[in-house]
């Protein structure tokens, strides 16, 4: 089978997630060019990587590709995937599907009409830490229904789109979409949600999105899922990390122990003679990373049907654009 050629649309950060795994798979994939709009940035990129096309535009990179990378700011996502998918590329797009319901469904219909084929970056899908927790829940080890509590804080990413409503969305878009994605992976349909948020950041100096807040999803299942993030804090400062399942049978945790022989654990605690460590490995994450770009080669070549597609995505961003809905308004939105 030939090689698939594949481009990237986005010389930033999260493209430098993917470069590395697919460099590594040179059985499958031939890497033929990147594009951005700063061409210096693209530039860099096509001289680590060893990509030969540097390219402005993203259009002038379609025709020489079979797939692309989607990496850009999720305000930009629907007019970059809707071009490729016409043209009947296979796309990755990277979360959130888009910033707008309409976007996203203007995706999908261009995903259904097309030869191309799309999958969405929602890596915990991948990722052998998430994974150990959900067949945890799933086999109640500590009872349903669950209390998936999530505590963060810090300044945020650098990038100010991130902070822009109308393009990045803040945390409870672009940060907990891979919580959204996973909560409806793990317990099924939500039924109401409810956010308190607020605008910490100065406005004046751009900042328009809700970047701090408490939001509570409540599933049809009976669990239930607490998420207090903030990305207003000053740089520098970072508030506590939560992150555990309460049930009434007890708890998962995540002690903060060195790892041992390459292995992390967390904790199912049901009582005081019953705690069982479920080990994962210490770069679960990176190795999701590497494990999906596997997939996306599959899928790009018609072999495999993405774990997350475009109707993952639609589903994880209308909880999110729920959740910001019930921020600016201060109302329970029911889905």
């Amino acid at each position: 089978m030939e090689k698939l050629k594949v481009g990237v649309v986005g010389a930033g950060g999260i493209s430098e997630a993917h470069l590395p795994r697919l460099s590594q798979r040179s059985d499958a994939v031939e890497l033929i060019g990147v594009a951005d709009i700063n061409v210096e940035a693209a530039q860099r990129i096509a001289e680590k990587y060893g990509l030969a096309r540097v390219e402005s535009d993203y259009q002038a990179l379609l025709p020489h590709v079979d797939a692309i990378l989607v990496c850009v700011p999720t305000h930009l996502h629907a007019a970059i995937a809707i071009a490729a998918l016409e043209a009947g590329k296979a796309v990755f797009c990277e979360k959130p599907l888009a910033r707008t319901e309409d976007e996203a469904n203007a995706m999908l219909r261009a995903a259904q009409n097309s030869e191309g084929v799309l999958q969405v970056g929602f890596v915990r899908r991948f990722d052998d830490e998430w994974l150990a927790w959900r067949e945890a829940v799933q086999q109640s080890k500590i009872g349903r229904p669950i209390v998936w509590r999530d505590v963060a804080a810090s300044a945020g990413p650098a990038a100010l789109w991130f902070g822009l409503d109308e393009q990045g969305g803040g945390p409870f878009l672009d940060g907990c979409i891979h919580n959204f994605d996973f909560a409806l992976h793990t317990f099924g349909a939500a039924e109401w949600v409810f956010c308190h948020g607020r605008t910490f950041r100065d406005e004046a100096a751009g900042y328009t999105a809700v970047d701090t807040g408490t939001a509570t999803v409540h599933f049809a299942s009976g669990d239930e899922m607490l998420l207090a993030w903030s990305w207003g804090l000053p740089a520098g400062c970072s508030g506590a990390r939560v992150f555990e399942m309460l049930g009434p049978q007890g708890t998962l945790t995540w002690p903060n122990t060195p790892a041992k022989d390459d292995q992390r654990v967390f904790v199912v605690n049901s009582g005081d003679d019953h705690k069982e460590e479920i080990h994962f490995p210490v770069d679960a994450l990176g190795a999701g990373f590497a494990r999906q770009m596997d997939e996306f080669i599959e899928v790009a070549q018609k072999r495999a049907t993405p774990r997350a597609g475009g109707e993952e995505g639609k589903a994880a961003l209308q909880l999110a654009l729920a959740v910001l809905q019930s921020a600016r308004s201060g109302e329970v939105v029911r889905l």
